[in-house]
Order: structure tokens, then sequence, then C-alpha cells
């Protein structure tokens, strides 16, 4: 976690949350039961004797992941008393075996928190190995929890995928977490996309959603994203960086291309720059980053552009329309294109089959009088140019699923691209946009899914070739869009891919395409006095940065000339191959930077030109990441 500002440690009234008016908007919260031991009267309290026979033990236990889930992890808690300044963990094989303690250090304070943070990275684990753990603040120790490390030869597992929690935490929040439990009790963790509280500096409310994920989060790794409500009474982030370690892989020079060059010199716009770069490199720390699991790469970005942070206090003077903060609105598109070169980058490099985004405020926004244009322009293009598979949102308080019309195939119900979904596990519901308005509609897009006044969570089940989502009813309200019962499927999609990269997206009940082309054959038109002859193109190998092979296959023994295109480069080679027999060839490294789309042009030249004639085969594919 990275350092912020101090913080005053003292106690602030709680105050109750009520629903808010805005603009058209409603807001609507979901009738509750008040239980039986609060409707009756005051709960009886705890005897002093109780309580002196009680040790305090920490809480807030949660596990994060590091870039190497397989070997190491993250670990954080809130201290038991409000004085301890010393941390630990003590972890040990599960299966028995020697336990050892690893040192914790501590956070910076949380708003309004009097008591503190501690981290521990627990290093050189072993893969696919069940360990337990207990952290300690002092003398105080927290009961024993489980995990397992992540298993790298294992492509089947399933994620938990949450919308905004924010309202109803004592209330709604657990329950939704207790079914997806239930419904996915071996899920290895769960992303969130953000929006976990109202207000950041109410404890009370970072108390509720803990209590919430108290057995997930402590067992499982937590992926969250913050949203604008993180903000709220903690415009630094100080409470989000207090109670989370993520993966310090966030944007630097090194990562936003040519971006980086703009911060270089002496002139008042690149000082400016540099400042900007600098300071957003150290804010991101923890709010934007990513880890790789079991083959999917999860990552994390953060769509809030708030001049609490985007502004460092000591940014140098600049003048002109050069400048970056020339403007707001030109501050906050760089903060957005700052992260979406970051984005190029990772996905270029991905060593992952399966890669998926979680952030707040949607692209394609779903909710009355929402429009998130500065952010659509500044990531689809990322998400579509690198073929993401799923983009998950919060933000709207309503559910919304679609895709972006370049996907759109000849067959109702199949699509080859990103899925864009919006979901809310919350109590807090807003009204969807009219079709007249619609922005998925106004902006390329479809929305193939939507609803209001229901609260959902989404079980994500991924194996070698497929990523099934199921999103599921958990709560309603009585103006909710839909019939089903809580407990029902709501919505429901794969997305299927092959090792080559070929995708197809199908709705329920529809029948996968074929992922592998058949290798084209294509026989030449005899010519006069001559006999036609053949030539294949069969399996490729084309994989970013590494060296591409393509097997060919020709009728007679001749030479096949080979033309691979990538985008603008272009690769030729000569092969003298047999008859019937395939030859495969070595055709140069795929470039990271082109698009992943290859096309393969086979031209076959008969060595008996005067009685055969030739051939010719075209073969589209798509590179590997």
């Amino acid at each position: 976690m990275t350092g912020g500002l101090a913080v005053p440690t003292r106690r602030i009234p709680v105050p109750l949350n009520q629903p808010l008016a805005i603009g058209r908007r409603r807001l609507r919260t979901a009738s509750l039961l008040v239980a039986p031991a609060l409707a009756c009267g005051v709960l009886a309290a705890p005897t002093i004797a109780q309580a002196a026979d009680e040790a305090p033990k920490p809480t807030r236990v949660i596990l994060t992941p590091t870039e190497t889930p397989e070997t190491s992890q993250n670990i954080t808690w809130q201290g038991a008393t409000e004085t301890a300044s010393t941390a630990k963990v003590q972890i040990r094989p599960s299966a028995g075996g020697s336990a050892r303690v690893v040192k914790g250090y501590e956070q910076q304070k949380a708003v309004n928190n009097a008591f503190p943070h501690f981290s521990a990275t627990v290093t050189g684990l072993k893969p696919a190995t069940d360990y337990s753990y207990r952290v300690a603040s002092g003398s105080d120790w927290s009961d024993w929890h489980d995990f397992e490390t992540a298993d790298p030869d294992e492509k089947e597992f399933d994620y938990i995928y949450y919308g905004d929690a924010q309202i109803g935490l004592d209330t709604t929040w657990p329950s939704v977490v207790k079914q997806a439990q239930k419904t996915a009790p071996d899920a290895i963790g769960s992303v969130h996309a953000g929006d976990l509280i109202d207000k950041a500096d109410n404890n009370t409310q970072w108390q509720n959603w803990f209590k919430g994920m108290e057995t997930a989060g402590a067992t499982t790794n937590v992926m969250a994203a913050p949203g604008n409500h993180e903000y709220s009474g903690d415009n630094k982030l100080l409470s989000w960086k207090a109670h989370f370690e993520y993966p310090l892989n966030q944007p630097a020079d090194d990562t936003i291309g040519d971006l980086a060059e703009l911060a270089v010199g002496d002139t008042p716009v690149a000082k400016q720059y540099r400042a900007l770069f600098d300071h957003w490199s150290e804010f991101a720390a923890e709010t934007v980053y990513f880890t790789d699991y079991q083959g999917v790469r999860f990552i994390t970005i953060n769509a809030t552009a708030n001049a609490g942070f985007l502004v460092p206090d000591d940014l140098p003077a600049c003048a002109g329309a050069d400048c970056p903060m020339a403007s707001e609105e030109k501050g906050e598109a760089l903060w957005l294109d700052y992260q979406a070169r970051w984005l190029d980058h990772i996905l270029s490099e991905t060593p992952s089959k399966w890669n998926v985004v979680t952030f707040h405020q949607p692209v394609y926004s779903a909710a009355e009088g929402r429009d998130e244009e500065a952010i659509r322009k500044a990531w689809v293009p990322v998400f579509q140019k690198h073929d993401i598979d799923l983009v998950q949102m919060g933000h709207d308080h309503v559910y919304s699923r679609g895709f972006n019309n370049a996907n759109k195939t000849s067959t109702p119900g199949i699509t080859d691209g990103p899925v864009y979904v919006v979901s809310n596990s919350g109590a807090k519901h807003y009204d969807l946009e009219t079709d007249e308005k619609n922005v998925w509609t106004h902006n390329g897009a479809t929305q193939v899914k939507k609803g209001e006044d229901f609260s959902t969570y989404q079980v994500v089940s991924v194996s070698k070739n497929a990523l099934h989502y199921k999103s599921y009813i958990a709560e309603k309200t009585p103006s909710a869009t839909t019939d089903l019962a809580v407990g029902d499927v709501y919505d429901e999609f794969t997305v299927n891919k092959s090792d080559a990269g070929r995708k197809f997206v199908t709705e329920a009940g529809m029948t996968v395409p074929p992922l592998e082309d058949p290798a084209p054959v294509v026989s030449s038109p005899p010519s006069a006095g001559k006999h036609s002859t053949s030539v294949s193109v069969g399996a490729t190998s084309f994989r970013k940065g590494r060296a591409g092979t393509v097997r060919v296959t020709a009728s007679q023994d001749g030479v096949v000339g080979l033309v691979v295109r990538q985008g603008d480069v272009v690769r030729t080679r000569y092969v003298t191959v047999r008859a019937g027999v395939a030859k495969t060839v070595r055709t140069g490294t795929i470039s990271k930077r082109q698009t992943r789309k290859v096309v393969v042009n086979a031209t076959f030249t008969p060595s008996d030109g005067q009685t055969h004639a030739g051939a010719t085969a075209t073969r589209k594919v798509t590179a590997r990441r």
C-alpha cells in the first residue's frame, strides 16, 4: 500500500443512510424485514465478566492477490486494539508441517478509524497447496483461516463478479454474498466493480462490508476496483489503501508508450506532464493493477476522475492550450488516456488466454440520464483492439449487458467480440434509460439484456475453451422488471475461444460454431493440356513476440511461396515440397505491436510446369497474445 496524508483518528457520529433524489432518477431501496430481536427492543449487552473473558481479535482479514498467486499471497487486517503497533502472520501447510511467522507492516490510517491496519506478503509458497494461517496485532491473534494457492496447470475454476454493494450493507449485502458462496462454494475469489460503500469516511459502512465478506474475504482472493463513492469524504483513497494490498504494477513511464515522451524536456509543458505522470503513477498504486490467475489475466482500472487527486499540490505552473491541465476536461481525458496506454501495453504482453477487466463507471451506461462519453472514447477502442473477453462494470444500479456492433455476426445470438456487463449487488436501484435515449443504441452498440429494481451476483465458470457466465437474482423489489424468483438465473451466455484466438459469444441454447476452420484446399483450374493441382494451408502457430509456423501440403512436387501479412508487416517464405507430404515453414517473429489478425497466402508452383498447373490457397487466423 502507498503512503498518504495524515488524518484525524477521532470517531465521528455515523449518519443513517437515506434514499436520495438525484435529478429525474428515482433512487429506491429494497424493503427489508427488521430482525426480531431488534423489533422487540434493545439487544442485551454482554456482561462485564463475559467481555473480560473475550480477548480482542484482529478483524477485516482479507486476501488479495499478488502478481504470482501460485507462490505468494497478500493478507491485510485491522488491528485488535487502537494501540497495536506490531503485526505478524503465522502460516503452515494445512496437510501438516511446520509453521513459520512472517512479519507484517503497518499501513496508513483509514479515515475516521482509530484502529491500525497491517499487511503482509507471504512468499515461498507451493502452487496448488492448501495453507492455514492466522494474523496478529501485538499479542492478539485472529482465528485460523484456510486458502489455496493458484494451480498453473488447472484451467477450470469459478469466480464471482459483484456490482455495487453500497446501500444495504448490513442487510442486502451479506445475503447476496451468502447466496453467491452457496452457488459457487469453490470459487477462487471475487471481483468487485466499485462502490463497496456509500461514504468512504463512514467506518461503520466499511465494517459492514467486511462483515458481509468475513468468510469469503479471508479464504479467497478479492479483486476490487474503486468507485466514485470510495472518494466520498476521502478523495485521496486513504481508507481504500489501508484496507487492500494489490500488485504494484500500475502505469509508469515504461508502460504508457509514447505518451511518456510528453514529459521529456525543460519546458513548462513538459514539466507539468512530468509532475502529473509521477503523481498519477503513485496514486494509481492499488487502484490500477493486474494479476494472472490460472490462465486469466484479471485487470482492474480506475474510472473516476476526481479533482481531489488529479492535480498534485506542487503542480508546476504552465500557461496556454498545450498545457496538460489547460482545462479540467483535458486533465480528466489525459488521466483516462494514461490508463488506456497502460491497458494497451499489458494486453499486448499478456500470457493469458482469457483477459477480463473490471472498473466502475460503464462505457455503455444503462441508467436514466447517464452517459460516460469520455471513458467510452478512451477505453472502448483498446477493448475492441485486443478483443478482451469480459468488461465488468457497475455504477448504474441496474442490470445491462451487450456488445459493440462491430462484433455482430450473421447469426442472431452469436457475436465474436468483447461482452460488456453492468450489474448491481446492493439495495440501491435506479431507473433504466428510455429506448429513445438508449446510450448503447446511440453509440454503435446493442443492448441484449436489461432490467431494474433487483440485485444480482454473477458466477463465471472458466475452462480451457470457454467462459460460462450466469447472473443470478439475489433480491427483488416489488417493482422489479422480472418475474423470475430469487435464486433464478437472470442472464446467461458463453464466451467460446480456441487456442488460436478464434472466438464466438453464444447466447444460452445456441450451438457453438466451429472454433477451428478446416484447412482450405484450393485446386487450380486446369489450363489447356495441363492437370490441376492443389495446395493447402494446415495448422498454424502464431503468437505475438514469437516465431510463427505454418504447415503446407501440395498435391505434387514443387515450391510453395508463402506470404504472411500481419497489418503492415509482410513476410515471404519459399519452401520445396514433395507430393502429399506436409511441410512446416517458419515465418518469422509475429509482431507485438501489429493486429492479431494474420492472413496466410500460399502459391504452389509444380516442378513439372509443362503438364501441371499451379494452385493457391488463403487462410485467415488470429495470433495468440
